[in-house]
């Protein structure tokens, strides 16, 4: 395929998504980042390690998809299991060749300076080191409120002093006090400057193009980190990209198509990291609250994946699988005219995969129940029917596309 990603929008999109896991507790990662960067400006540090330093900050809670981890973790810095999301985030950035330079850090950012392994490279833990600190001045600052950190400054400086030589290094902590002396410093901490703040940063060693088949794995990743929320949701973005698959090769979609379609299967649930744990595994129906709040994944999902240039297309197959044909699906309420064969493909390929698999509320159904859920779906006006006429003719092999990731 000719389409071609650049990395520094990817990781940008996935910091976003990041974002969402703390649901009030929006941009910690990109705080952090702005944090970590200006504490090592003062250390001196050359652009290419800030910029790594940046990225890495931006993923550093990468292994985190629950909303009940992210507050504990903010909420409590002597919690016993804080350690195992750095694993998980660092075997997760593994297997990227680029990424992978940033999973050392991600690895020890909960790692006392005084306990890193002497096998750490000396700028591995000063990223680890400079992450541990923006993330420690985030939570303080969190508890106190953003509308105004640069009312908070003292009483931040003066715990973060109390953890040098141990938590903290102290050549760090002495930067980050230099640091602290600007009000730029805070004021650049309200949430509507974040975001110019990391837009104006060029990033240039991040800035290479990647192919589609290698955006693919990173698509992949992102998924995992979906999939992870909960038990009852595990494999359902892969099971649901497998299928869509599955399904265009049967309605002859071109090979770029097929890896297009795959992809918005794969990505189209990423929205969901805003909805907090106990709405995504509820066992009853939910309160018209409740539905709201789950209402807004697909366009938070929308939003993620449109700025990166080149998934134009990916981004509305992705986000429209809860519109409906009859105009009364969510949330941009578009009809039959604006969904496209690959939009309707993926909405189909979402409701089989989700009726194969366990819910809080339901059982998993069976395959031979499957068609009938599928057919009123069709009959109300949801679902394409020329689509899910495949799906039902060929229902073992779409059955199987569904749920081979589920045994895995």
């Amino acid at each position: 395929m000719t389409l071609r990603i650049d990395l520094k929008s990817a990781i940008m999109a996935l910091s976003d998504a990041l974002d969402l896991v703390g649901v009030n507790d929006f941009q910690h990662g990109k705080r952090v980042a702005m944090i970590a960067r200006e504490t090592g400006l003062m250390l001196g540090l050359p652009e290419r390690n800030l910029d790594r330093l940046v990225c890495a900050s931006l993923l550093h809670d990468l292994g985190v998809s629950s909303t009940v981890v992210h507050r504990r973790l903010l909420r409590e810095v002597d919690w016993d299991e804080r350690h195992a999301h750095c694993e998980t985030g660092y075997c997760l950035l593994q297997p990227f060749a680029h990424l992978s330079l940033l999973a050392p850090a991600i690895r020890y950012h909960h790692t006392p300076w005084v306990d890193l392994p002497p096998h750490l490279r000396e700028d591995g833990a000063i990223d680890a080191n400079l992450i541990q600190l923006g993330d420690r001045v985030d939570a303080l600052l969190l508890v106190r409120g953003l509308e105004n950190p640069l009312f908070h400054r003292d009483g931040i400086v003066e715990s973060i002093v109390q953890l040098a030589g141990g938590e903290l290094s102290a050549e760090v902590v002495q930067a980050f006090v230099a640091a602290a002396t600007r009000e730029a410093f805070w004021i650049a901490l309200v949430p509507r400057h974040v975001q110019s703040y990391l837009a104006d940063l060029s990033l240039n060693d991040w800035r290479i193009t990647i192919d589609f088949p290698q955006f693919g794995h990173v698509a992949r990743l992102i998924s995992s980190i979906v999939d992870a929320k909960s038990h009852f949701t595990a494999a359902h973005s892969l099971g649901v990209a497998q299928l869509a698959r599955h399904l265009g090769k049967m309605v002859g979609l071109s090979a770029d198509a097929l890896a297009e379609v795959e992809v918005a299967g794969l990505m189209h649930d990423v929205g969901k990291l805003c909805v907090p744990d106990e709405i995504v595994e509820k066992a009853g129906g939910l309160t018209p609250l409740e539905f709201s709040v789950m209402e807004r994944h697909s366009f938070e999902t929308y939003q993620i994946l449109h700025h990166i240039p080149g998934l134009e297309r990916v981004a509305q197959w992705a986000a429209f699988h809860h519109e409906a044909l009859n105009g009364r699906g969510y949330p941009f309420r578009h009809s039959g005219d604006r969904l496209s064969q690959e939009a309707r493909i993926v909405a189909v390929a979402d409701v089989f995969q989700a009726l194969a698999q366990e819910r809080p509320y339901r059982g998993r159904q069976r395959i031979e129940e499957i068609p009938r859920f599928l057919r009123d779906a069709v009959r109300r006006g949801v679902l394409d029917g020329d689509v899910v006429a495949l799906a039902c003719d060929d229902l073992e092999g779409s059955w199987r596309a569904a749920t081979e990731a589920m045994a895995v």
